[in-house]
Formats: structure tokens, sequence, C-alpha cells
């Protein structure tokens, strides 16, 4: 399983709505991915995407690709909302977003994704890896859910990574955070698995 792991703390702008101006939020995402080595075309999912609003900024910079958006949420993540935010998104970058990508939403649950075996050259997961309940389940669920020579990117805070503490700074969630060595024990751990 290709996994790379973007180590960062999350710094992410916590909208109230479709708020966030376009130089922002494409400022924001189009190092993240060139760092995937995203190309037109690929298959890309957002794994955990919560309402979908920065799978949707991200798909603004991409062409001809199908994407993905993926929750256990159903609360948060349906096609109602996701069809406002890509109308908005349209408008605001005056590109059809429907028409330069596919969009599908996946609803999983704690262990499998519910994403299409074999299908995709990119997997995303932003702020997810200390909210995986059953993280060996999920994480083989999604190493299944790549082509040959896809890659899973990771971004998330963990644990002693840039004075981050031993828990998520974000009140709504308060989860436990891994430390850096105790992810790649895992990850070690799945890919022996494959």
């Amino acid at each position: 399983m290709g996994i790379r792991i973007l180590f960062s703390v999350i710094i992410m702008f916590f909208l109230f709505g479709c708020a966030q101006r376009t130089r922002g939020y494409q400022e924001t995402f189009q190092p993240i991915l060139q760092f995937m080595d995203y190309k037109p075309g690929m298959a890309f999912a957002d794994v955990g995407a919560g309402d979908g609003e920065h799978t949707i900024q991200m798909a603004t910079l991409m062409t001809n690709s199908a994407v993905y958006v993926q929750d256990i949420d159903t609360m948060t993540l349906n096609e109602r909302k996701i069809s406002k935010v890509i109308d908005i998104y349209s408008k605001q970058t005056k590109r059809d977003l429907r028409t330069a990508n596919t969009f599908k939403i996946t609803i999983g649950d704690i262990s499998h994704t519910n994403l299409p075996s074999s299908t995709f050259d990119l997997i995303y997961s932003n702020a997810t890896v200390h909210n995986f309940i059953s993280i060996d389940s999920i994480l083989t669920d999604l190493g299944r859910k790549l082509k040959p020579g896809g890659v899973i990117y990771f971004r998330d805070s963990f644990k002693g990574d840039h004075n981050e503490g031993p828990i998520c700074s974000d009140p709504k969630c308060a989860r436990p955070l891994l430390t850096i060595d105790e992810f790649l024990v895992i990850m070690k751990r799945m890919d022996s698995k494959r």
C-alpha cells in the first residue's frame, strides 16, 4: 500500500458555510495537490470529508476527475448539501464543476469506507486518523480501494509534533492523538498484512 503522510499541525480554517474567497482555498489546496502529484483524470477520494466543502474546494483545481466525497455522518454529508456547495464554488470560480469533474458521495461506517475497490489513484484524508475507531479495519479497507500504484495521503496532527498536545485541539473533537511513531507502527503492521 503506497502511503505517504503529510505531517502537519492542522491549521485549517473552520468556515461557517461557503464563505472563503477563491484565492484563499486555492492557495491552501494547490500545494497539497502538487505534493500528492495530482494529474487531471485521476480518481480521487477524500475520506472523512465531513460536509465535503473542502473536497469541493480542492475539486476547483481538478479536471476530468472522479471525485468521491466520503464520510460516515449522513447528517453532515448528503446530496442536497454537496449540490449546494458545488453550485456556490462553480459560481465563484466561473467554472461548471459538474462538467469539469464527476462527484460521488459515499457513506461508510467505522470499519469500511464503502468506496469501490481498486479504483483510486489518490486517497486523501485530513484530520481523521485520530478519529478512526477501528483503525486497522479502516486502513485495510483503504488499501483495497487503491489502483495498482495508487497512494494514500494522511494529513493530521500528531502528539508531540509541532508542540501538539496529547489530544485534538478542536474542542468539538478532543480525541487522543497518536504520536508519529505509533502511527508508523500501525502502518507497518498494515503493510505486512498485504
